[in-house]
């Protein structure tokens, strides 16, 4: 009888067991539908497109297209300055970000104040924060106001190399304070005694910073450097905004060329360099992940 109750009560737990899977996967499936009708498929779509030619019946050509487009003058400039863009705007505002974050990380006064308005910059229109800039640096700018009173000829520097340095700028405006609140949120996740156990032993603030506070923000680092990539993919709206569909040289980027290509309505262009985009953010994630990952091990394993 006790074995019949045992086998009952596995059985039904069992049950229970599956109808929470079960439950799980319905929560999930118009999530999945809507990841494979809207993004999985149409990427399908365009791997083809980015391999094949022609309008209507379309012939595989292999690899023509990439070889085409990896010969296009615009589209490696557009490489050459989204790579540069990314290596200023990232690391500069991670560094920054953590820094200050570090910081604030016990401040007591008006702390509320300050995560209030780091959100500030991200709450704005795009459209009013590039009026702003071109009121101090387009062609009838304060600043070129100021050079002619002084009797220096002024320029429009928004059709300069001087563009890309007022873009990066925007970039370190918009985001830098958002980093520093996700950077806030897990340094308030360190218990003070670590700090306080550190400094009876003599270990100075430069110490404590980075034996405590920087191996703990490892994870994190690792995931605002992902999510810093894929905002500065987005910075098309104020280079756009800036200099038009025809910027001048050190701000066209890899949408400029994405966008002019689709007016022309070259399909293979935009295809192939879509399905690289993607391979290259994709490799990008496995380098950090698998980072991440060993370094995960080697703590584990000394």
């Amino acid at each position: 009888m006790i074995i019949i109750c045992w086998y009952q009560s596995r059985r039904l737990e069992g049950v229970r067991t599956m109808r929470k899977k079960n439950n799980g996967l319905l929560l999930a499936l118009p999530q999945l539908a809507g990841f494979l009708v809207f993004y999985f498929v149409p990427f399908l779509i365009t791997v083809w497109y980015s391999v094949s030619f022609g309008i209507g019946e379309r012939e595989f050509v292999g690899l023509d297209n990439y070889k085409e487009l990896f010969q296009n003058e615009m589209f490696l400039l557009a490489v050459k300055n989204t790579i540069k863009y990314m290596s200023v705007t990232v690391p500069i505002t991670l560094a920054a970000a953590m820094l200050l974050a570090a910081a604030l990380q016990n401040t007591v006064k008006a702390v509320r104040f300050f995560q209030m308005s780091f959100l500030y910059p991200m709450i704005l229109p795009i459209a009013s924060v590039v009026l702003g800039v071109q009121f101090l640096w387009g062609a009838g700018g304060a600043w070129n106001r100021l050079l002619r009173a002084v009797g220096v000829e002024g320029t429009d520097w928004l059709q300069t190399p001087a563009a890309f340095w007022v873009l990066c700028a925007l970039y370190f405006w918009r985001f830098a304070g958002y980093y520093i609140l996700i950077y806030l949120a897990r340094l308030q996740m360190i218990p003070k005694e670590y700090y306080e156990y550190a400094a009876l032993f003599g270990a100075n603030e430069k110490a404590r910073f980075r034996y405590i506070t920087l191996p703990t923000l490892v994870p994190t680092i690792l995931f605002t450097l992902i999510l810093s990539v894929m905002n500065a993919f987005k910075c098309y709206r104020e280079a756009f905004l800036l200099g038009g569909s025809h910027p001048d040289n050190s701000i066209y980027l890899l949408q400029h060329f994405m966008n002019n290509n689709f007016q022309n309505l070259n399909y293979q262009k935009i295809s192939s360099a879509a399905v690289s985009i993607v391979a290259a953010l994709l490799f990008v994630t496995g380098v950090i992940c698998g980072l991440y990952l060993l370094m995960k091990k080697g703590e584990k394993y000394g």
